[in-house]
């Protein structure tokens, strides 16, 4: 039976980097960092109720400090008028337990690919109720009093269960070095351990003080053998045990101050000083580590989130924030191997600003701010991807595009991001017979943010239709997916049925004229968006065409269609004919065409200046300009 091997991923400044993520942690821009975490309802009636930011009571209690504050003399425990003493400058930010949670899951997620099972909870510390949701879990965590590495907090730590999988990313050191770097990814230091439990490697990656940054440094210290957890625990302190905080400092004054002092005294005389957890503490002085991880689920739509303490008024810091959540997105899609095709974005306004600037306006800026019970006004709007996309970059594009055409209605508190439509992601085979191959998404991309910044009914592919009116023969279909590009259209595909046909027969009529056919009629070049108004025409009428005269020198019969589409209110009866149009003046007289215009063709004289498209409608003899061609 295979030795059980458990990863330890602990996040030490986990908090501070939530806070860090939100934008500057003071107005100055740096500042020494401490944080309170606080339960959700607490942090929620903080943000709907202030007008402006309030500081903490002076009677909270301070839980995670950063390096600078800490280099102050800052602890965690003081309370905040005791820390405000030692730095004036100090920024006290709340961090709530639903923020802790989903950055957990999210370091959770990425290192499933490495692993069979992921947890943020052992075992032992029960599961959560049936359905109950993300702030009621955080609110029982809340009501907890147990505050020690061995209860619910400190919320620093996600397990991964690597028995027998290790091999395959070529062994612990390589899983390490891996691990540590998706880690990195999403903007998270991190201390790695092994060892045979949950318990032994927690305490292995808190006291052994050997972070890793990406790089992997300091991997083997923080390997325990199989079956050596005991002597791997045995340099730490006593404070790595699960005991009480009073116990570890009788233990300390005593001088028994490392887990192996502790293992050479009587196990009887130990027993009696530990507390209520004394066999989880002998059970891991022998080396034993039976916890049981529960499995982490991983959520089928992916969401980020991201609240302020300060209100924010700019485009520019929103795209800051919105920039470090769709990486967090990237990583998790690519830890997944899938990819998404539409992103949510909810912009939370502060309601008594909004309120105020949009209580009386009633245009398209008011339509866009929804009410909502649980989480007041907000200006919400998605971006749909032509193609599922899963890269970083590619992500941020069209949101950017989108948010750059938006005036905020009022200071954003918040900011909510869903990645929905998820699918799995292509796999793109290596080209090796280039130096340097295209990326396929990056077409899919572009398409996604022209499609954010002008609107998706304006970009897509033409197609061609099968109609007898010029401007009917192509339309613009909108992008959807990869296969609408290759899709040949219903007029290509009666045309290549057509070929086939004739092919068959052994015929010669399809695509030339060996038997005295005509050709087909000339098709304009371009067409205009809507055909311009000529008048009455014949050879050598002028004509007013933007502001400019032309003469026509010449007419050429193309075809007629009567009666097309006889069924709608308003059926085609014209006579389609290429017009040669010359520089011209009210006198007739014809101007020698000016550089740069299109030569004559067809018997044409040296003056004309282009061929036009027009048609004469039948019923009213009115010609129109409808084209150019070649």
């Amino acid at each position: 039976m295979a030795v059980r091997r458990i990863v330890a991923i602990v996040l030490p400044q986990l908090a501070c980097e939530l806070v860090k993520q939100r934008g500057p942690v003071s107005p100055s821009g740096k500042a020494p960092l401490a944080v309170i975490v606080g339960g959700d309802e607490e942090r929620r009636a903080a943000l709907a109720a202030r007008s402006e930011r309030e500081p903490p009571a002076p009677v909270a209690v301070i839980d995670v400090v950063d390096d600078e504050a800490r280099r102050y003399g800052v602890r965690p425990g003081q309370k905040v008028v005791e820390a405000a003493a030692l730095v004036a400058h100090l920024a006290i930010h709340r961090v709530t337990f639903a923020e802790i949670d989903a950055a957990l899951g999210r370091v959770a997620e990425v290192a499933l690919g490495l692993g069979a099972t992921a947890a943020i909870q052992l075992g032992e510390q029960g599961a959560p109720r049936s359905g109950a949701s993300r702030a009621a879990r955080a609110g029982e965590r809340a009501a907890s009093a147990a505050r020690s590495p061995w209860g619910d907090g400190p919320y620093d730590t996600v397990w991964l269960d690597i028995t027998g999988a290790s091999h395959l990313v070529g062994g612990e050191e390589a899983l390490l070095d891996e691990l540590g770097e998706r880690v990195a990814a999403l903007g998270h230091r991190a201390r790695l351990a092994i060892a045979d439990g949950p318990r032994l490697a927690q305490a292995l990656a808190r006291f052994s003080g050997q972070a890793l940054d990406g790089g992997g440094r300091g991997v083997d210290a923080l390997i325990a053998p199989p079956g050596k957890g005991a002597q791997a625990i045995g340099p730490l302190p006593v404070q790595a045990l699960p005991v009480e905080r009073e116990v570890a400092s009788f233990l300390v004054r005593l001088g028994v101050l490392r887990v192996e002092d502790l293992a050479r005294l009587p196990r009887a005389q130990v027993a009696a000083r530990l507390g209520p957890r004394t066999p989880e503490v002998m059970e891991l002085l022998a080396g034993r580590d039976p916890v049981p991880l529960l499995p982490f689920e991983v959520p089928r739509l992916i969401e980020e989130e991201v609240l302020f303490d300060e209100p924010v008024e700019n485009a520019e810091s929103l795209l800051f924030v919105l920039r470090g959540m769709t990486s967090r997105i990237a990583s998790r899609l690519a830890a997944r191997g899938e990819a998404c095709g539409r992103l949510n974005v909810a912009i939370a306004y502060d309601r008594s600003i909004a309120r105020l600037r949009l209580g009386d306006r009633e245009d398209d800026g008011a339509a866009a701010l929804l009410e909502d019970d649980e989480r007041g006004p907000s200006l919400r709007f998605h971006v749909d991807m032509p193609v599922p996309l899963s890269d970083a970059g590619d992500l941020l594009r069209p949101i950017k595009a989108k948010l750059e055409r938006i005036e905020l209605a009022a200071p954003a508190v918040g900011v909510h991001l869903i990645a929905s439509r998820i699918t799995r992601a292509r796999q793109v085979q290596l080209d090796l017979s280039r130096d340097r191959s295209a990326d396929p998404d990056s077409l899919p991309a572009l398409l996604a943010e022209l499609s954010a910044e002008i609107g998706q009914e304006r970009v897509g592919v033409l197609e061609l239709a099968d109609a007898h009116r010029p401007e009917a023969r192509s339309r613009l279909v909108p992008v959807e997916d990869e296969a609408v590009a290759a899709r040949p259209s219903a007029a290509a595909r009666a045309r290549a049925a057509a070929e086939r046909a004739a092919a068959e027969q052994g015929g010669s009529a399809v695509g030339g004229n060996a038997d005295g056919a005509e050709p087909p009629a000339p098709e304009p070049a371009r067409l205009l968006p809507q055909p311009i108004p000529l008048g009455r025409v014949g050879r050598g009428a002028i004509v007013a065409v933007d502001r400019h005269l032309y003469a026509i020198e010449r007419l050429s019969f193309v075809m007629r269609i009567d009666a097309v589409e006889w069924w709608t209110p308003t059926p085609a009866s014209r006579d389609y004919a290429r017009a040669w149009l010359v520089s011209g003046s009210p006198s007739g007289r014809a101007a020698p065409a000016r550089l740069g215009e299109l030569r004559p063709r067809d018997g044409a004289s040296a003056s004309s200046c282009g061929e036009a498209w027009i048609y004469v409608d039948r019923a009213t003899g009115e010609a129109f300009l409808q084209g150019w061609c070649t």
